[in-house]
């Protein structure tokens, strides 16, 4: 009884602990969580090893995905982005708020675009501000009927520099080019904060309006595949990805290892 005690009371810790707000408080939540999860195999054996095996465990959870799924696909080294419908609003019920205040900062709609493999959709609705210099992006990711989406603002410099500003809630599933340059604000922040940050960003990194590369609406989508591919070649050189036909490449073990690292970097982020 009373180490069913315990372990209760460590779940309704934890849980306390997760509905809070405050950063430290989460953090210490997850230290409770892994509490709780030792106690699962300490408790009924009164094993320490038995205990750490448990929590070494969860944090193998991703390679789970990994060897039986992502291993397998194909990934297109340069995709094609074609017309596309947007989710469903049961999918995506914020598109058009989030539309709307793009659209409010001063940015015009230029495309719905997308592509689609094997049980994965990544959506885009693209943006151009021609006066300010830069493009904003709606992406919305989804895979088996499990979605996310974030907003962008990207700004192009000399010698093919990109600077973009996101609030994507996830770590990035491949390396960034030494060429990109990534500043992440707040996943709940407003499409005002990220664009106060980009511009931020952008005096931090020394460029004023006048070192930016214009930008032509018409464009932007030949840009944002121009992106796409200059990233898969960079990781097919940094060997995350290697070559599967001539037009697709595939996760290497050195890819597997990366992606299972940013995803207990992103366990440690919602915490």
């Amino acid at each position: 009884m009373n180490e069913f005690l315990l372990f209760a009371g460590l779940v309704v810790l934890t849980v306390a602990f997760f509905s809070c707000a405050h950063p430290v408080l989460r953090r210490l939540g997850l230290l409770s969580f892994a509490a709780t999860i030792f106690s699962i195999g300490y408790l009924p054996t009164k094993n320490v090893w038995v205990g750490a095996a448990c929590v070494a465990g969860l944090l193998l959870v991703p390679w789970l995905e990994i060897l039986l799924r992502i291993r397998k696909l194909r990934l297109p080294l340069r995709k094609h982005l074609t017309q596309s419908s947007p989710p469903t609003r049961e999918m995506f019920p914020d598109l058009e708020q989030i539309t709307d205040d793009i659209e409010s900062a001063g940015f015009e709609h230029v495309a719905d675009l997308g592509w689609d493999m094997e049980g994965y959709r990544q959506f885009l609705r693209l943006f151009a501000n021609p006066e300010k210099r830069e493009e904003a992006a709606i992406t919305y990711v989804e895979q088996n009927q499990l979605g996310f989406h974030f907003a962008s603002v990207t700004s192009r410099g000399p010698r093919g520099s990109v600077f973009t500003t996101w609030n994507c809630p996830v770590s990035t599933s491949l390396k960034t080019p030494p060429t990109v340059r990534l500043h992440r604000v707040a996943a709940d922040a407003s499409f005002a904060d990220l664009v106060d940050g980009h511009d931020a960003f952008l005096r931090g990194e020394g460029l004023g309006e006048n070192d930016l590369l214009p930008v032509n609406p018409d464009s932007v989508r030949e840009a944002v595949e121009r992106d796409m591919e200059t990233q898969m070649q960079h990781n097919i050189r940094e060997g995350l990805l290697e070559p599967a036909d001539e037009a697709h490449g595939r996760y290497s073990w050195r890819g597997m290892l990366f992606l299972w690292w940013q995803a207990v970097r992103d366990i440690f982020r919602f915490s």
